[in-house]
């Protein structure tokens, strides 16, 4: 990789050894056998949502030769959990568990569009939208009140719908978050075996060293108050509006 693109991918990764260091996160209550398993179905890539369909913003990534090895993935997908994930999906959606939780429709709304407010590309804005009114209609299937409604929004979001989902089966917000963060790691190291490509092997160690951050995403999410909700991942938004130009393309972000 040349020194342009190194220090791209240091930039637009957000390395997180540039943080300052944080304090071990609290442990997140333990969920009950149920509670556990519907929280793995909410999170499994065989959720058919077609999540496998987006990247969001990898592939351009490895166009650009930003990402291209195994530690440069670690690095993008460790920037993209404590700079995006932690400051803006996490923190809504704990703020959306608590609006089903009180079946309070109008502010769950409100949040989704706040979520699709957010999203700076169009392929991103896309994805939340496309990913929200599919769970939204496996939650319709599986009976969950609400998500009929949900997605007949002119808006729907993949974060509040996943949020629907866990307030329905009673589990708790420290989990949800957790379960989310997980279904996102997962899918971006899937999409990286194709896209860098790695083997099985290090994919799996890439997996193992992002997991391992996310229960920082959870401190982090659950100490940002209102108004400092927001992501700063400057690389992400630059290779997903790219990414619409890009000449082939196996992803649809």
């Amino acid at each position: 990789m040349s020194t342009m693109a190194t220090s791209r991918t240091r930039t637009h990764a957000m390395d997180s050894t540039s943080t300052e260091p944080l304090q071990p996160a609290p442990s997140a209550p333990a969920a009950s056998g149920l509670e556990l398993l519907r929280l793995l179905q909410l999170s499994s890539s065989l959720c058919p949502i077609g999540a496998f369909a987006f990247s969001q913003g990898l592939e351009h990534a490895v166009e650009r030769g930003w990402v291209s090895t195994e530690d440069a993935l670690s690095q993008w997908l460790l920037g993209l959990g404590r700079h995006g994930l932690a400051r803006l999906d996490l923190p809504l959606l704990s703020r959306a568990h608590r609006a089903w939780q009180a079946q309070d429709h109008e502010h769950a709304q409100r949040l989704a569009e706040r979520v699709l407010a957010q999203r700076e590309a169009r392929e991103l804005w896309e994805q939340e939208r496309d990913l929200g009114r599919a769970l939204a209609a496996v939650l319709e299937n599986l009976s969950v009140p609400g998500a009929r409604r949900l997605r007949e929004w002119s808006s729907p979001s993949y974060v509040v719908a996943y949020a629907l989902g866990a307030a329905h089966f009673g589990i708790a917000a420290e989990q949800t978050l957790l379960g989310y963060a997980f279904a996102w790691s997962e899918q971006q190291a899937n999409s990286a075996a194709r896209l860098v490509p790695l083997g099985h092997m290090a994919t799996q160690r890439v997996l193992s060293v992002v997991l391992g951050d996310v229960p920082h995403w959870l401190q982090l999410a659950l100490a940002t108050t209102d108004d400092e909700i927001g992501a700063a991942v400057p690389g992400l938004a630059m290779a997903a509006a790219w990414h619409e130009t890009q000449y082939t393309r196996l992803f649809r972000s």
